[in-house]
């Protein structure tokens, strides 16, 4: 008895939920159906318009609306290999003096060596960090450096002084081809992309 109580209960809870659910639905339609802002059916199933949101994207990295430099064709070093070229930039110049690409200790890697120069043609200290320096694949992957073989290539570099440091990426090997160094120094306006001739 107190069974089939509690059934007649549960089953009372739920025509009362569904009735009190409709009356709302009408309720907010106005009971008409044909209220502004929601279109009805032939069913009487009303749907809602929704007002879009506008979201305002903020930038990462750089200026809004301005990408890097990119640079197609380095100006060649003056008695450099054919692989080396400069950028010359507002407060400094990178000179990429070779490019060099070996195969990896594995069948699947490639190895891209960059022996580069940081001159600092500015009278103020500048920055010379590891992660200013990022190889881009033709694809738009990135790669961080892997390994430098010199230890006073970063750091803070004082007016007028020049630095020279070997960098070494391993990538995989499908990527090592139309490769471009991705320069993001402190200085957000001279992130530059340079295409390497490797």
């Amino acid at each position: 008895m107190l069974r089939r109580y509690g059934k007649i209960m549960l089953f009372s809870s739920f025509l009362l939920f569904l009735l009190v659910a409709c009356g709302s639905a009408d309720a907010t339609n106005g009971g008409s159906g044909n209220s502004s802002g929601s279109v009805t059916s032939s069913n009487q199933v009303a749907v809602r318009t929704v007002t879009p949101v506008i979201v305002q994207a903020k930038s990462v990295h750089g200026a809004t609306g301005s990408g890097p430099i990119v640079v197609n064709s380095p100006t060649p070093v003056p008695g450099g290999n054919a692989s080396s070229e400069q950028v010359v930039l507002k407060d400094r110049t990178l000179v990429i003096n070779s490019v060099s690409k070996q195969n990896a200790a594995n069948t699947s890697s490639s190895v891209i060596t960059l022996v580069l120069t940081v001159k600092n043609t500015s009278n103020q200290s500048i920055m010379n960090k590891p992660g200013f320096f990022q190889l881009m694949g033709a694809e738009g992957d990135t790669f961080s450096y892997q390994s430098n073989s010199s230890d006073n290539f970063y750091g803070t570099m004082p007016a007028q002084s020049s630095r020279n440091g070997t960098i070494a990426f391993q990538i995989p090997k499908t990527a090592a081809y139309s490769l471009r160094l991705l320069y993001r120094c402190e200085v957000a306006t001279e992130t530059t992309l340079i295409l390497l001739k490797v």
